[in-house]
């Protein structure tokens, strides 16, 4: 193969992956948008104080989660191994509107088991989204699988339940 095939190969190489990183920025942002859309225009049924308390929590789990799973273990990642300031800005827009849209639909009043439905089908959205993203390597897996984050996420979810019940008590009391 001479000099300029190799070069056209890797322009070539370097245009694909430049492509390739174009469309998850594109993919990650729409969704974070469309998230934010709905959490903006459908109906409240939590306050602000709790939007805003519940998405620190959110967060700090999140944070927490990544260090320990991420960056001490290398289970999993966003773009490549280690701190990677390039998944931060996605992170904060797509997190606190999962968060929100979560808490502001759960069926507080409804029946456990439609509690418990809820929280699994969102696992199960939550679970494609982890796939896609997967596949437009925002996310890329190192030892973790989508079987580990199907028995997680239900926990996930939950947890977010049980801060929310706390806010509420908290606020109640103050």
């Amino acid at each position: 193969m001479n000099h300029k095939n190799i070069f056209i190969e890797k322009t070539m190489g370097k245009m694909l992956w430049s492509f390739i990183m174009l469309l998850t920025h594109i993919v990650t942002y729409s969704t974070g948008i469309m998230f934010w859309l709905i959490v903006i225009f459908s109906k409240k049924h939590i306050s602000k104080m709790e939007m805003y308390t519940s998405t620190f929590f959110a967060l700090y789990f999140e944070l927490l989660a990544n260090v320990i799973l991420d960056l001490k273990y290398d289970l999993y990642g966003y773009f490549n191994k280690g701190v990677d300031w390039a998944t931060l800005p996605a992170l904060l827009v797509i997190f606190p509107a999962v968060n929100i849209l979560f808490l502001n639909f759960y069926p507080f009043t409804k029946s456990i088991s439609k509690q418990i439905l809820y929280i699994l089908i969102c696992s199960i959205i939550g679970i494609s989204f982890e796939w896609i993203y997967l596949q437009t390597e925002f996310f890329y897996h190192n030892g973790w699988s989508l079987w580990y984050s199907f028995l997680s996420y239900p926990w996930i979810f939950y947890i977010l339940f049980l801060n929310l019940r706390i806010i509420r008590k908290l606020l109640k009391s103050s």
